[in-house]
């Protein structure tokens, strides 16, 4: 299983937040601009990648010590990541010292479940695009430029959410596994 613990992202701001990407005429699948659907559409806590069935089953438990907190989270501004080919386009979020608090118990929790740490900066943010090699650069900074100043309502994180994410020709699709609520009630 492919696995990764994110929080949930409200379908009506997602959908919101996707609504600002450049509109282009239709390119083959990998060379075009590929949207997030809505759905799927999540803040990444931790990647945690091909797990097997014990894993998943101690990561299941690791999540259910985490301490419940109210996260309120807010969009602010968009970027982009240059992998090998192409881009990523996303919305960053707000500075929030209670996602970050909870990204350091997630830390802690998957140690104590034998998971190995993770050395990369962890930069919050909802991936919204995939744009392919004929997505011209142009495009790419016009959207960042006209979306340099997003803001969204701030929304409450409901739960910590394991994803088991399994990969298609037409893109991944994302299946809950486990949820733990952030909050009591």
């Amino acid at each position: 299983m492919r696995l990764f613990l994110a929080l949930e992202t409200p379908e009506a701001l997602a959908a919101d937040l996707l609504a600002t990407l450049p509109a282009l005429p239709a390119i083959p699948a990998h060379g075009g601009l590929r949207p997030v659907p809505a759905a799927q559409c999540h803040l990444t806590l931790r990647f945690l990648g091909e797990c097997d069935v014990d894993s998943a089953a101690r990561i299941v438990t690791a999540m259910a010590t985490l301490a419940p907190r109210e996260i309120v989270l807010t969009v602010q501004g968009t970027g982009r990541f240059r992998p090998r080919q192409g881009a990523v386009l996303w919305a960053g979020l707000a500075p929030n010292a209670a996602l970050d608090a909870l990204r350091q118990d997630v830390d802690v929790a998957l140690a104590m479940a034998g998971v190995a740490a993770d050395t990369r900066p962890f930069k919050p943010h909802l991936t919204l695009a995939r744009c392919g090699p004929a997505v011209p650069e142009a495009v790419q900074r016009q959207w960042l430029s006209r979306t340099a100043a997003l803001a969204t309502p701030a929304w409450q994180a409901q739960r910590v959410v394991l994803f088991e994410s399994q990969l298609h020709a037409t893109g991944a699709v994302h299946r809950i596994h486990a949820t733990s609520a952030l909050h009591n009630g």
